[in-house]
């Protein structure tokens, strides 16, 4: 059983300067090369906080629906997923937020079509990271 609440510690170490790389870890893995993005005038050449975001939906989706899958005895060949994130200003406001997650995800091989469909739907809506951000999404789920 699942035991609530669960608490997970990530680090990042840079140094000065905007164009420079940094790294970024969680326990017990290689870390990561972080930069900025080239759209936000950085070096690039690294995973971006834009990357990482889109990244973390798509994983958490994923990983989600893989669980729902097992538990509820379909089996697949695949799971392909992409996000496509817009940036934008905030109207009225001098910031900028991460404004619509564009998701797509084709399930391969499906052992029960319409039932990966409503367990996907169904991942959709429990995602731990989906319900904790205010981007707007958009979802496209393909099952074969």
């Amino acid at each position: 059983m699942i035991k609530f609440p669960m608490k997970f510690q990530v680090q990042a170490q840079a140094g000065a300067g905007s164009h420079t790389k940094w790294d970024a870890q969680t326990e017990h893995l290689a870390p990561i090369s972080c930069a900025i993005p080239p759209e936000f005038m950085g070096p690039g050449g690294g995973y971006s906080p834009e990357d990482l975001f889109a990244i973390s939906l798509l994983n958490c989706l994923i990983a989600t629906f893989k669980v729902y899958a097992e538990k509820g005895k379909v089996s697949f060949q695949g799971i392909c997923g992409k996000v496509g994130l817009t940036v934008d200003r905030i109207p009225g406001e001098t910031g900028f937020a991460m404004t619509q997650a564009e998701v797509t995800f084709d399930i391969t091989g499906a052992s029960d079509v319409e039932k990966a469909k409503k367990l996907m739907d169904a991942a959709i809506k429990d995602c731990a990271v989906s319900n904790s951000i205010k981007t707007g999404k958009t979802f496209h789920i393909n099952v074969s």
